[in-house]
């Protein structure tokens, strides 16, 4: 598996693929103020990719592997940066 959970913080390293993204749902859904670290992270499948976009966690390491820092990092940017809708906040 490459994603590892501690309580707060999920870390994802090298490739993380389809059977590491329900693992990381069921985390992030059941976590307060889950954060993930992904500057390990070399290949990111898009599942894993969507409970990220879906769940809006804290990142607090980004991305460096050049690719998925050039394509997935923007993403994942205006995402996470981005307001809560009213709707969805509550």
């Amino acid at each position: 598996m490459s994603v590892a959970f501690t309580e707060t913080v999920a870390t994802l390293t090298d490739v993380v693929g389809v059977d590491d993204a329900e693992p990381l749902a069921q985390w992030l859904r059941t976590t307060l103020r889950p954060r993930v670290k992904l500057a390990g992270c070399t290949h990111l499948h898009t599942s894993a990719l969507q409970a990220l976009l879906a769940a809006r966690p804290t990142v607090v390491s980004a991305l460096t592997d050049p690719f998925l820092a050039r394509w997935v990092g923007p993403l994942l940017a205006s995402v996470l940066l981005s307001p809560v809708p009213a709707s969805e906040s509550a």
